[in-house]
């Protein structure tokens, strides 16, 4: 899955994508015009925390893509590139400074919406021209799909905003329409400003966007200080932890994505699956052999194992579950699988 991390320039979103990423600032800066990817651990507090209970050989973070993009200009020379890539994006992320954060993100969107009211507008043109050679009921239904596609954004609002059933969302998503995308805002304020900031908040209520704000200044140094360093700095600026790992865990959120754990003395690791996925999808997420002989799935909830404080106590309290294959997976279920292949 492909975050894409865009903004205007001097937002912050080269400072963003290196601390997320660990890709050298100073090797970015040096040709601020290209496309660059990396990859990300979506730094998830549970797992921290399950891998102070088991102090496993190994830990295993769910990742993802981020893509960063030169500056977002629809019109400039970089305009091809930008559309070719956010195109191809499942998410966009868009860094915007605090001083004019409801500006830029107003142009920004307003940005978007044009480029899909113009592709809109485009496709009913072709189905229009297309109908008066022969009028078909898929034709006309791909018609009115459009009508209603252009309705809404003639009223500046993102098709996103629409409840669209499930097949048309998927219908929808050939065209690779921008305002379909989800969506996060990321805040670069001043060190001096964000203790006592709100603007996160802000945002989030007037857009109705999932929102974080930080301060690429702060971030890079906590990257550069080990653990105990780093609690002692965040106490004395204010906050509760880096602001790039709500960064990852939002935008993984964002790609409708959620997480499973396995644990044990060897690894404890994040399994990335589908929300709404079932216990044999997150079997095969594994090994497709889980999937192929699934018979059941341990389950416990990450709270009421944290609560107990091991498997065994966890039992006394009538709390571990067996699951069968068509169990809906929830957001940090502990499993274990028996399979027969």
């Amino acid at each position: 899955m492909k975050v894409t991390l865009l903004g205007l320039p001097q937002a912050g979103q080269q400072q963003l994508f290196s601390l997320l990423t660990s890709i050298a600032l100073d090797q970015i800066i040096q040709k601020p015009l290209e496309a660059r990817t990396g990859t990300c651990d979506v730094r998830d507090p549970r797992i921290v925390k399950l891998k102070e209970m088991f102090n496993p050989k190994k830990t295993t973070f769910a990742r993802i893509e981020f893509l960063l993009l030169p500056d977002f200009d629809l019109r400039g020379p970089q305009k091809d590139l930008l559309i070719s890539q956010i195109k191809n994006a499942d998410e966009l992320c868009f860094v915007v400074r605090s001083a004019n954060a409801e500006a830029e993100i107003n142009n920004f969107l307003s940005e978007l919406i044009i480029y899909d009211l113009m592709l809109a507008e485009m496709r009913l043109h072709n189905i229009e021209r297309e109908q008066r050679r022969k009028v078909t009921p898929e034709n006309e239904k791909e018609k009115e799909l459009f009508i209603r596609c252009k309705a809404l954004l003639d009223q500046e609002k993102p098709l996103r905003s629409e409840n669209l059933d499930p097949d048309t969302l998927k219908s929808l998503r050939n065209y690779q329409f921008f305002t379909l995308k989800p969506l996060v805002i990321a805040v670069n304020l001043p060190e001096n400003e964000l203790k006592d900031s709100q603007i996160a908040k802000d945002l989030r209520n007037k857009f109705g966007l999932p929102a974080v704000q930080l301060s690429a200044e702060i971030e890079a140094e906590i990257s550069q200080l080990n653990a105990a360093e780093q609690a002692e700095y965040m106490r004395e600026v204010g906050i509760d932890e880096p602001a790039i790992n709500k960064v990852s865990c939002l935008t993984f959120e964002g790609l409708g994505l959620i997480s499973f754990f396995t644990v044990g003395e060897d690894e404890v690791r994040a399994w990335p699956i589908r929300k709404g996925a079932t216990a044999q999808d997150a079997g095969s997420a594994i090994h497709s052999d889980i999937a192929k002989g699934f018979v059941r799935a341990e389950m416990m909830d990450y709270n009421d194992f944290i609560a107990a404080g091991s498997e065994a106590k966890l039992k006394e309290t009538g709390k571990f579950y067996l699951k069968g294959r068509d169990y809906i997976v929830a957001d940090g279920d502990i499993l274990s699988f028996r399979f027969n292949v």
